[in-house]
């Protein structure tokens, strides 16, 4: 699949140049992106804001090109406002509760259901434009229980770095979303979502550290 120039790059893919209003989503390691793009699109036929797929193929997707800032980045611009703007994954996390999965979707381990999971629904990965959100990075995509989506997104609130300028909101921040949330169906499914992402590259010994007290403080032994 012909792709120019590099836009950005994540942990494990690159975004690249592919015409207008396309880019091409690349696995750095080669890794075949077919199911994650089956994701977004049963995703977006159910009509929940994940990016439109045009093609697939091995490592590769080609796909629409999502222009407007994060959400995490208006959060840090605007930092007072970071507890109101919050409220938006809570409306994204109720809809997509509302897709049900394909069965052909991997289940997620220790969250049985039938529901389409993100399973990364941080502000990073909400991109905020003219015609509204759209979710991104489909790659941990899976079938399962409603609450393990948002126990994710808590557990990631609560214990992923928030940067120096969103620091002293997340208390806030953090609470706000709560408000809104049903953190009794979400308890449950803490351990198992502490569990995925200690079992990632990508987590530092410091948050293995801070997941460790919030398990600690939030579920029973």
């Amino acid at each position: 699949m012909h792709a120019g120039s590099l836009i950005a790059a994540g942990r494990d893919c690159e975004i690249l140049e592919a015409g207008p209003g396309r880019v091409v989503r690349r696995s750095r390691d080669g890794r075949n992106l077919e199911r994650e793009a089956a994701a977004m699109r049963h995703a977006r036929r159910h009509g929940f804001p994940a990016p439109e797929v045009f093609d697939v193929e091995g490592p590769d997707i080609l796909m629409e090109r999502v222009e407007g800032p994060s959400l995490m980045a208006e959060m840090a611009r605007a930092p007072g406002d970071a507890p109101r703007r919050i409220r938006l994954l809570v409306t994204l996390l109720r809809d997509l509760a509302e897709v049900r999965a394909p069965g052909w979707l991997q289940a997620a381990p220790g969250c049985p259901g039938n529901r389409l999971l993100h399973l990364d629904l941080h502000p990073g990965n909400v991109l905020l434009t003219a015609d509204g959100p759209r979710v991104v990075d489909w790659a941990d995509a899976a079938r399962g229980a409603a609450g393990a989506d948002v126990a994710s997104t808590w557990l990631i609130l609560a214990t992923a770095p928030a940067g120096p300028s969103l620091e002293e909101c997340k208390a806030a921040t953090l609470a706000a979303f709560l408000q809104d949330i049903d953190v009794a169906a979400a308890r449950p499914y803490l351990r198992a979502m502490a569990e995925r992402r200690c079992a990632a590259r990508s987590t530092t010994d410091a948050e293995k550290a801070d997941i460790a007290a919030f398990l600690a403080e939030h579920t029973q032994p």
